[in-house]
């Protein structure tokens, strides 16, 4: 279970969900889609290609661009966003030929109101910089992963000085507050330490660098392989 948040933690949820239900409206015109948004989706449904579609969750969903491009491809998917206002822009795309195959809620990253093993996928799309306990987040994705499932994760790369400048200056004043880029070291690790195994991550660069961090979920045996080799 996640820490009980302190005061600063819940001050913070406040504002970012403050912050995001005045932007919902726009949001989808802002400057940071061509940016920083598409191309980031672009990275992640490469990565879609050489799957077969199955049931995936969309974690920070937002208006639900990424999620509807999903559920194009033929994938079921579940949209989550704590943000009222962000979810009600992306149920508003209901007209998409895919309505049958998504579904948009709203829920708390750190407490996924999803069973053990319920999805194929998970995605995180430019919000895990949000999530001030992340990695409870990311054993949270890893909790609803069937073995075999991956967890694909997009996010700000802070590693160089640039990265810094980027993420650490301009997003930080864009987005209005305290926000937490980790170097990829970091994310690697608290995929690790969570349970995943082949943790592969892809670097790249649209005006922004992006990182990209991909984990598996071991079946059963390699988790009792793996237990038994300590």
């Amino acid at each position: 279970m996640p820490a009980k948040p302190s005061r600063r933690e819940r001050r913070f949820k406040r504002k970012a969900h403050s912050q995001f239900s005045a932007w919902a409206e726009t949001y989808d015109r802002h400057w940071l889609n061509r940016f920083l948004f598409e191309p980031s989706h672009t990275l992640l449904l490469r990565e879609f290609e050489a799957l077969t579609p199955g049931r995936a969750l969309d974690v920070g969903c937002g208006t639900g661009a990424l999620a509807w491009r999903l559920a194009a491809g033929g994938w079921e998917v579940i949209g989550l966003d704590l943000c009222e206002p962000m979810v009600q822009q992306a149920r508003g795309k209901s007209a998409s030929p895919a309505a049958g195959r998504i579904l948009v809620t709203v829920g708390d990253s750190e407490r996924l109101p999803f069973a053990r093993g319920s999805f194929d996928a998970v995605t995180c799309a430019n919000s895990f910089h949000h999530y001030p306990h992340q990695a409870v987040v990311v054993r949270e994705m890893f909790r609803v992963l069937r073995p075999g499932g991956r967890l694909l994760l997009v996010d700000g790369w802070p590693d160089q000085f640039m990265g810094r400048i980027m993420f650490d200056w301009i997003i930080t004043r864009v987005e209005g507050g305290s926000v937490w880029h980790r170097e990829s070291r970091h994310v690697r690790a608290m995929f690790e330490e969570a349970g995943f195994r082949q943790v592969k991550q892809r670097r790249t660069y649209s005006f922004f660098p992006i990182l990209l961090t991909r984990g598996v979920v071991p079946s059963e045996e390699a988790r009792h392989a793996g237990r038994g080799a300590r």
